[in-house]
């Protein structure tokens, strides 16, 4: 993120979710990207466009939704996504930006994308991704992490049409700490929430809607606000 424009914190995140204890069943893939304008750019936007409406917080979300299947054998987990639920919600302080998220209407778009994890630890090691349109045909990424000592990290793209191979890259150059996810099976009745962002004396939590719609949670911390998919933590100055 360009500290220019956006403040300390601002990022993006992934989560995958899927029903636990089965080898096949209903799976979410959330894209988060959560944004907090910088005071100053804020101002040079005022300035130069007046009355011109611009938010100082923003949060686009991308719910892609569809089926997982676990090869125990092979410690694999395969996810196919067949639907994407898009949104982008704005607010001029942090309780209204929650707030219009948790009434935001989402735009649903066809989607055929998949993910393939290999399982290992506390970790999921994301090996191949993929996209399939009827005008783009079918595109996938497939990685391959190596060792400094005999082969560097590998990225083979290769470009599908009508099962024919129209072309096939090597890369080295991928940000292969995005394929490293955090494995998190928590127990069936606590609430999971994750921190993605904070500010001062402000803290802004994630809460899994499809995790924590499983079976009977406990409440949110004392001191904790829940709006919608969010929980806000403020502390007393």
């Amino acid at each position: 993120m360009n500290l220019s424009f956006f403040r300390e914190g601002s990022s993006h995140f992934r989560f995958i979710e899927w029903e636990p204890g089965k080898t096949m069943g209903y799976a979410e893939k959330i894209e988060l990207s959560f944004f907090a304008y910088e005071n100053n750019f804020l101002s040079k936007v005022k300035s130069e466009f007046g009355n011109v409406p611009f938010e100082a917080y923003k949060i686009v979300w991308n719910r892609k939704v569809g089926k997982f299947r676990k090869e125990e054998s092979e410690n694999r987990i395969f996810f196919s996504y067949t639907s994407s639920y898009i949104s982008e919600t704005k607010g001029a302080t942090i309780t209204s930006l929650l707030e219009n998220k948790s009434n935001s209407l989402e735009t649903k778009t066809p989607i055929e994308e998949f993910d393939i994890f290999e399982l290992g630890g506390d970790t999921g090691q994301l090996i191949e991704e993929g996209v399939r349109s009827e005008l783009g045909g079918d595109s996938r990424w497939s990685h391959s992490l190596g060792s400094m000592e005999l082969f560097p990290n590998s990225t083979v793209f290769t470009k599908q049409e009508t099962g024919t191979i129209k072309s096939e890259h090597v890369s080295h150059h991928y940000d292969y700490l995005q394929l490293r996810y955090e494995l998190n099976e928590t127990e069936t009745d606590k609430l999971f929430f994750k921190l993605i962002y904070k500010e001062n004396n402000t803290q802004i939590f994630f809460v899994p809607p499809y995790t924590n719609g499983l079976g009977s949670k406990t409440k949110e911390p004392f001191g904790y606000k829940r709006i919608g998919d969010f929980l806000l933590k403020e502390e007393m100055k």
